[in-house]
């Protein structure tokens, strides 16, 4: 309903935008047009007025032009010898009327304009011009505008276009993030929901009883169970900021951001009977956000963990590579199939084993993070021997 809106507000955008563009051309067009009508109309004037006063006789006028005189108390009139019986007689009623200007028809819709001027000596003059070339320009004039606001309007469609989806396009990216970031809410949030609350209504009803002493693994439980929630939460919220904000620029020491994450990951690695150890030696400074990069490890080393058998490891080790700073994460686990690397980064993807979170937000959040801090994650690893996880970002 929403992408709808959007189509039709686009839609109606480009619309408005060119409608608009589309009116400031015709007025354009047609301001140009009249100008240059009246400009070509009175230069004819000036030319027609010109031959008037130059003329001696009315046998040699310019071409397409006609001449007529009556000399003073003269009864017929001198006429063009070219000129045709009806333009004579247009010229020989010019002749009987005041001085100046107007346009009539010579016949067979010839138009014609007309200019009479009246000399010192009495003598009546008349002028005649076939209008016919300055309607065939008006003419081509009017389709060369016409043509040119048809191109006009026709690129004013394509930059509204253009204009409009670039004007829509944050919208309709904000609402791809809503949806996206209600989608993986609703995804993540389910299963862990469910449990908290069937959790929480077994522990209801044994606690009318059962002593209190009795109760305590399972209130351990369902802490651990909120604590799952929380992180949860935290992932959604990271991997929604990751996407669409820049992280602030700090200067991070990464290994103690790794010292930190194994030190809090270490009583649930002891739990599973993992050994989880670090390797990091002195400082490994980048720039940007210390709490997307201590989510981003900590997801790492939580995968890891799920997928290592009893009495496996897990290393964490910080270098500096050249110019960048990597942050390893190796276990010795049911490891991974090459082929299906790639897919593991898409958000819910499922590996083929493994207890821990080697799916859902967790790796697609820490690839988030590590494109916003311009870096990049590998990954390696073979069926049966493990998995490497290699975070890269620039060395401050």
């Amino acid at each position: 309903m929403d992408e709808a809106r959007l189509k039709r507000a686009r839609r109606r955008s480009v619309a408005q935008t060119a409608g608009a563009i589309g009116v400031v051309l015709l007025l354009v067009g047609a301001l140009m047009f009249v100008l240059t009508s009246r400009q070509e109309s009175r230069a004819l004037n000036s030319e027609l007025g010109q031959v008037l006063v130059m003329a001696e006789d009315v046998d040699d006028p310019p071409p397409g032009q006609f001449l007529a005189r009556r000399a003073n108390g003269a009864d017929v009139a001198e006429v063009t010898s070219s000129a045709s019986p009806e333009l004579v007689r247009v010229l020989d009623g010019a002749l009987r009327r005041e001085p100046g200007r107007f346009d009539t028809d010579a016949g067979d819709d010839r138009p014609v304009r007309v200019v009479v001027a009246h000399r010192p000596d009495g003598s009546r003059w008349a002028v005649a011009a076939d209008l016919a070339p300055l309607r065939e320009r008006q003419d081509q004039l009017g389709i060369a505008l016409l043509v040119a606001e048809l191109a006009g309007l026709a690129g004013a469609l394509v930059a509204a276009a253009l204009l409009a989806r670039r004007a829509v396009a944050p919208l309709a990216t904000a609402l791809t993030l809503q949806r996206r970031f209600v989608a993986d809410a609703s995804h993540e949030l389910r299963a862990p929901l469910t449990v908290l609350h069937t959790r929480a209504q077994v522990l209801a009803r044994r606690a009318r009883t059962q002593p209190a002493e009795q109760l305590t693994d399972q209130l351990d439980q369902l802490v651990a169970d909120t604590r799952t929630l929380g992180e949860v939460v935290e992932d959604l919220l990271v991997s929604a900021a990751a996407e669409h904000q820049p992280p602030p620029d700090t200067v991070v020491d990464l290994a103690e951001v790794t010292h930190d994450v194994v030190a809090s990951m270490s009583a649930y690695a002891r739990e599973r009977e993992i050994e989880l150890r670090v390797e990091a030696t002195g400082a490994a400074l980048v720039r940007g956000a210390r709490t997307a990069l201590r989510r981003a490890l900590t997801a790492l080393v939580d995968n890891a963990i799920g997928h290592v058998a009893v009495g496996g490891h897990v290393t964490v080790t910080v270098q500096r590579r050249d110019a960048r700073i990597a942050a390893e994460v190796t276990d010795d686990g049911v490891g991974l199939d090459p082929a299906e690397a790639d897919r593991l980064f898409a958000r819910f993807a499922h590996g083929t084993d493994g207890t821990g979170r080697r799916f859902g937000l967790g790796l697609a959040l820490v690839q988030q993070v590590a494109q916003a801090h311009r870096g990049s994650l590998e990954v390696s690893g073979a069926p049966g021997r493990g998995a490497t996880f290699t975070l890269l970002l620039p060395a401050y």
